[in-house]
Formats: structure tokens, C-alpha cells, sequence
């Protein structure tokens, strides 16, 4: 019968927070060592900083239009000036001119606040290196101001805040109510400057306009003169209304010749032909010809009755008839007449046509004459009037300027509150700095310490797990906690949470769907340090619960199975089995806690593969399958030397152990595929040492109460 062991998973959302997650407790230790680490770092530097203070001036900037408008109605109308014109005196604030003038007002280059550093007297060294030993120069200091220098307006209203940082108090009071009282007295500079240059150029401006209006008149009667225009406006009208019937007139003779000829063309095509030219309409319309017709029918008529009564001879006869022949020879003249007229008619709409359009190319040409010396006229008349618009604006303004005097329409600026010293330090902030740099630096580590997880190229997750393909996954052995540096291998066998993890390891070993259980199983690895030793120990232990249980340690070039059973490193062990130098009584111990017989690795030979490649070595692993129930070859890593491929020949099942968070993808995917080539019966992988896999949940809920389990006595052994 065959047994399918199904883990039970939780499901995909709560399995990708715990793989997020649990790196963060896996390393909670380190993660909080480094975040008070950064955190005492950030809370000394924040202690070496000076205090710094500021002050606050507000000012009003009202919305009166300057007086550089130059308009006496703008300069007693109080209308708002644009948010444009607002923002100008903002940036006027925070301009270079501005910070030279309050440098220069308050000798700022020789203050203490710009040539200390930012640093206390705490570390005197640290002080006295960023403390300048020369002046510093005005460019130095603009920036040094600007950047503690605020100027924030208060939004819906006319009111500017502005702010200055220093480290003395009264400095930072000073620097704010110097910087409105600058802007003042620029107000004034600009409004006084204004009003003399405004004047005077005004002046030179209505000159230089005068030149340009007697200029443009003069142009404009000389060309009047030299092409003789009275109205050219009037004659252009005329002309256009000529120009329109002449189109209209050009259409319609267009239009009648068109229809004349298709006649004209009927008649030269049927020109022979009477029969044919009859059928036209405009010969069938004509009055002569219906007379004719209706003449002819009446002497057809009349023939037919004397030809009914009499005979070709009679005379009435050959009257008739001869009445008749009349008659067709007056038509087929009159139908001639009638042809030649309308030939005449087609030639004539011909001739009109012709000379219609001569007299509209003629009055076309006219036209574009006289347009384009209306052009010209214009031109010249729309210069002639906007130096006249312009000469008489400019003459207003210079009155305007006259009348105004000395009255100033600037914009409104006055202080509304000025600074005064500040008696509270404004920064730093320690409190603030310490809190967000905890918060910072243990949100920045934990994120790398999350990212360093999911882009490791190992088995260090379900999701991972669930992706590789190379070879079944047994077990999950969690990683082993060391309670001190004295623990043993016997501590391991003592640890609910990774004694139920072998077991685990040794039910999927048993219970495999594919094959019987293997007898001999040797258990190997892609690099050293993987835990293979203690995997290969502990699974023994695990046997030897049910079963009695040998175990070889094959791995002659790196033993470790002496060390953790605290066993002579020089006793012998399987190279003096296969040496021939001991015999096997002599070289098997047996571990009297758990009842396991172990096969250390002996003397380590100059080649330890030649000593595996013996027969002997198969002998003694089938002489050793008829006393023991189930036999464990730990062997060294396949990755490193070729001993485990060799006993992969003599063994029923091969395990490979991974490290969870060491071990490389690529380095597992090449010795299984060593193994493969050699066509070792790979069993499966062991995940060994894991982290961040949940293998808690399972195992904790059933064995963690010590009271509900019952010890029962260990299987005797001969």
C-alpha cells in the first residue's frame, strides 16, 4: 500500500508574510543593535550643534498701482495691482541687492554668526576646524544669509512673514526688522528715480514721436500726389461692383454657348440628313416649320383619299401629288433657313463670350491695381494715425507727470509687527531627531535585511521551495539554538522542534510511494559546513529508536564525528577496516545514550578514494547489512571531491543536505547533477539549518507539552 505524506500548508498570503517576516525576528537582535547604534550617533551630533533662535518681522505690501503708471485717474484709484506685480516685491525681498545692503547696513562679514561654525565648545577640536581664520567674503556671506534668511507670504491676505535664523538671539531680531526697513527705503530710491527719469524721457520721447508723424504725413501726400488719388475707396467699389456683373454676364454667355453647342454639333454631324436635323427641337419649335408640318399632313391626307378613288393618271391625282412635293421641297428649305440661323446664334454666344471675359480680365486687372494701392494708401494712413495716437498719449502722460508733484502712488508698505529677540531656541530639535532617526534607521535596516532574504539565491523560503525542481524535498530541519558554547550533539536529540523534524525526515524516508525503504543510505552534500554530520548522527539516532542502526563516517579527509561523540581522534575506524589493520570489534563504539553502533573514519589515508574504490568496501557494507536493520554513511561533499559518487554505487538511497541560507542554488544544482550523471539513487533534498521557513506551528502544537508525553523504555539491544 502506498503512503503519500502531504504536508499541511497555510495558505499563499499568510505564507509570504511569514517569509517577509521572519528574517526581521530571525535577526531582531542585530536589527536593533545597529538602529541604537545610529540612533546614539545621531542623538551626540545633535548634541554638538549650536542652538539656533529666529525672529519674525510681518510687513504689508499693499495693492495701490506704482507710480510709474503715470495716470492720474490710476494714481487716485486704489485698484488692485496684479499677483505678479505682489510676487516682484517678494523676490525683491529675497534678491542679492538686498542681502548686500543688510550686510553692509549691519557689517554682517565681521560677525561672530558667520565666521564660527555650527558646531558647540563640547569637542573644542571639532570648533575650532570649521571656525574661519579670515574674513569671509560678501559672496560667502549672501549665501550663508540667504540660507537663513525666510521671506513666506500669508496666503489670502497682503502680509509678508519674514524670518531670520541665527545663533544670537538678537542678531536674528535685528537681521528681520533691517531687511523690511532696506525694503522701504528702496521703495523711496525707486519712486524718486522714477519721477526724474519719467520727465525727462517723456520729453525726448514726444521729440523723436514729432519726427516720426511729419515723416508719415509727408510719405502719405507724396504718394496721394504721385498716383493721383482723390477717393480711392470709392473708385475700388466701383470698380468691384463692375467686376461682379462682369462675372455674372461671363457665366451666363458660358452657360448659353455650352447649350448652343451640343446643337451646333448635332447639326454638322446630321448636316446631310433632313430626316435627322427635323428631329432637333429647336426646328420643331419654330412656328414656319409647324405650319409646314401641319401643310404637309393635310396633303398626305389628301392624296391617300384620291389615291383610294383614282388612278396614278388622273389628273386630281398628280395635282395632289404634286401639292405635296411643294410643300417637303418648302420644308427642306425652311429647315436650311432654320440650321444656318442657329449656326449663326452659336457663333455669336462665341464672339460674346470672348469678349465678355476680355472685359473681365481687363476690369480683374484694374481691380488688383487699385488694390494695391489701397494697400499702399493704408499703410501709409495707419502709420500717419498711430503716430498721431502715440504723440498725443505721451503728450497726456508728460501733463499727467506735471500735475502729479510729489505725490507718491507706490505700493502701500508698512511694518505691521516688528521682530523682538527670541527667548526660545527654534533648533535642533533633539527630541524630534532621535525619535525619527530610530524610526528611519530600523525601517532602512529592516529593509535590507528583507531584500537581502528575497534576493538570496538559496532555499530559504517556501515560495523558493516550491520552485525547485531538481529533486523531492524530504524535511525541513529548523535551525538549532545553542543555549552556550558547551552544546552537543545530544542537545540536538533533545530538541523537541528538531527531533520531530528527523522523524519527519526518517516517515518520508520509509513510507517513499516510489520503492521500497533503502537499508543503506548514505548522506552527503554540495559544499563542507552544511550540517550533513549532524543530519547523518541525528537520523541514525532517530532509526535506532525502532531499528538497530550502524553508522559509518566515510568522510576520511574532514572527520567530525569523534569530536561531536567526544571520541580519540586517532582510533581506528573504517581506513583500518579496509587497511586489514584492526578488526571490526575493535573499531565500532557504540553510543550507550541512544544505542547506536558508529563506524568512524579512522586514520586518514594519503588517498581516501582508492580506499572507497576497493571491493572491500562493498563487502563490508553487505557483511554489516546482515546484523543491522538499517545503515547511514555520512560522506564528504560531492562538490568538493569525488567520494560520494563512489559510495553512491554501494548505497539503496542517497540524501542531500542543503544548507537553508548558505548554500547556492547553482552549487546544489551541480552536485545532484554529478550524482545523476553517475546515476546514484538520489532519494531527495534536506533542508537543513532554515530560518525562515515555518516548521514551528506543526510541531510545536502537538510535542511542547512535556505532561502529555509518555516516555517509554528504549529498545534493547544484544
Amino acid at each position: 500500500m502506498n503512503h503519500d505524506v502531504t504536508p499541511i500548508n497555510p495558505t499563499q498570503d499568510e505564507v509570504a508574510l511569514k517569509e517577509v517576516l521572519s528574517p526581521l525576528w530571525t535577526r531582531r537582535w542585530k536589527i536593533l543593535f545597529f538602529t541604537l547604534l545610529i540612533t546614539c550617533i545621531v542623538a551626540f551630533y545633535s548634541s554638538l550643534l549650536k542652538p539656533s533662535f529666529q525672529a519674525s518681522a510681518i510687513l504689508q505690501i499693499g495693492s495701490n498701482k506704482p507710480s510709474n503708471t503715470l495716470s492720474i485717474n490710476d494714481a487716485f484709484n486704489e485698484s488692485s495691482a496684479s499677483q505678479e506685480q505682489i510676487q516682484t516685491q517678494y523676490e525683491l525681498l529675497r534678491s542679492r541687492k538686498f542681502a548686500e545692503r543688510v550686510i553692509s547696513r549691519l557689517n554682517l562679514t565681521k560677525h561672530e554668526e558667520f565666521n564660527s561654525g555650527k558646531y558647540n565648545d563640547k569637542l573644542p577640536f571639532l570648533a575650532e576646524l570649521y571656525r574661519k581664520d579670515t574674513t569671509p567674503t560678501i559672496d560667502q556671506t549672501v549665501r550663508e544669509f540667504h540660507q537663513r534668511l525666510t521671506i513666506k507670504p500669508i496666503a489670502g491676505t497682503e502680509l509678508v512673514n519674514i524670518t531670520f535664523r541665527s545663533y544670537f538671539p538678537e542678531l536674528s531680531k535685528q537681521v528681520a526688522n533691517q531687511v523690511g526697513q532696506t525694503y522701504l527705503h528702496y521703495q523711496d530710491e525707486i519712486h524718486g528715480a522714477s519721477k526724474e527719469a519719467t520727465s525727462q524721457w517723456l520729453v525726448d520721447q514726444l521729440e523723436e514721436l514729432g519726427k516720426k508723424l511729419e515723416a508719415s504725413e509727408r510719405a502719405l501726400q507724396t504718394y496721394r500726389e504721385e498716383q493721383g488719388i482723390v477717393d480711392i475707396r470709392g473708385i475700388a467699389g466701383l470698380v468691384s461692383a463692375e467686376l461682379t456683373e462682369l462675372t455674372s454676364a461671363a457665366l451666363k454667355m458660358s452657360k448659353d454657348a455650352d447649350d448652343l453647342k451640343v446643337t451646333y454639333d448635332y447639326i454638322q454631324k446630321h448636316k446631310s440628313s433632313v430626316e435627322q436635323l427635323v428631329e432637333l427641337q429647336k426646328i420643331t419649335n419654330k412656328p414656319a416649320f409647324s405650319q409646314l408640318r401641319i401643310s404637309e399632313e393635310r396633303a398626305e391626307r389628301k392624296l391617300n383619299e384620291l389615291s383610294q378613288r383614282y388612278g396614278p393618271k388622273h389628273p386630281k391625282r398628280i395635282t395632289a401629288q404634286a401639292d405635296l412635293n411643294a410643300i417637303r421641297i418648302n420644308m427642306a428649305e425652311t429647315v436650311d433657313e432654320i440650321v444656318m440661323s442657329l449656326e449663326k446664334d452659336y457663333l455669336n454666344a462665341l464672339e460674346k463670350v470672348k469678349g465678355t471675359n476680355q472685359r473681365l480680365d481687363k476690369a480683374k486687372q484694374h481691380y488688383l491695381r487699385l488694390t494695391r494701392l489701397q494697400n499702399k494708401f493704408s499703410q501709409l494712413e495707419r502709420e500717419v494715425d498711430t503716430n498721431k495716437e502715440l504723440y498725443s498719449n505721451y503728450l497726456v502722460r508728460l501733463k499727467e507727470a506735471d500735475a502729479m508733484g510729489n505725490y507718491k502712488a507706490n505700493f502701500y508698505v508698512r511694518f505691521i509687527d516688528k521682530a523682538i529677540t527670541p527667548k526660545n531656541k527654534s533648533a535642533p530639535n533633539r527630541s524630534l531627531m532621535v525619535i525619527m532617526s530610530f524610526i528611519l534607521a530600523f525601517a532602512v535596516i529592516s529593509i535590507i535585511v528583507i531584500m537581502r532574504e528575497l534576493l538570496m539565491d538559496t532555499l530559504n523560503s517556501r515560495r523558493k521551495l516550491e520552485n525547485f525542481n531538481d529533486a523531492p524535498i524530504l524535511a525541513v530541519l529548523p535551525k538549532f539554538r545553542r543555549k552556550n558554547k558547551q552544546s552537543t550533539e545530544l542537545d540536538y536529540f533533545n530538541d523537541n522542534r528538531f527531533t520531530e523534524a528527523v522523524r519527519t525526515l526518517r516517515t518520508a524516508i520509509l513510507f517513499n510511494a516510489e520503492k521500497k525503504p533503502p537499508k543503506v543510505i548514505a548522506i552527503t552534500s554540495s559544499v563542507p559546513n552544511e550540517g550533513k554530520t549532524t543530519v547523518a548522527l541525528q537520523l541514525a539516532r532517530s532509526f535506532s529508536e525502532m531499528e538497530k542502526v550502524l553508522l559509518i563516517e566515510a568522510d576520511m579527509r574532514h572527520p567530525t564525528v569523534y569530536k561531536n561523540l567526544d571520541l580519540a581522534p586517532h582510533r581506528p575506524g573504517l581506513s583500518n577496516l579496509l587497511a586489514k589493520t584492526h578488526q571490526i570489534n575493535e573499531c565500532i563504539v557504540r553510543d550507550s545514550q541512544v544505542k547506536l553502533d558508529i563506524l568512524t573514519s579512522g586514520i586518514t589515508p594519503a588517498n581516501p578514494l582508492a580506499f572507497l574504490s576497493m571491493k572491500r568496501f562493498n563487502m563490508l557494507i553487505k557483511v554489516f547489512g546482515n546484523f543491522y536493520d538499517r545503515i547511514i554513511i555520512e560522506t564528504p561533499p560531492v562538490n568538493a571531491v569525488s567520494d560520494a559518487v563512489i559510495i553512491s554505487r554501494n548505497v539503496d538511497s542517497v540524501l542531500y543536505v542543503v544548507h537553508g541560507s548558505k548554500t547556492k542554488r547553482d552549487q546544489i544544482s551541480a552536485g545532484l547533477r554529478l550524482l545523476k550523471q553517475a546515476n546514484a539513487p538520489v532519494q531527495g533534498v534536506v533542508i537543513n539549518q532554515s530560518e525562515n521557513i515555518d516548521t514551528d506551528k506543526y510541531h510545536n502544537k502537538y510535542y511542547n507539552d512535556m505532561a502529555n508525553i509518555i516516555k517509554l523504555p528504549m529498545r534493547k539491544q544484544g
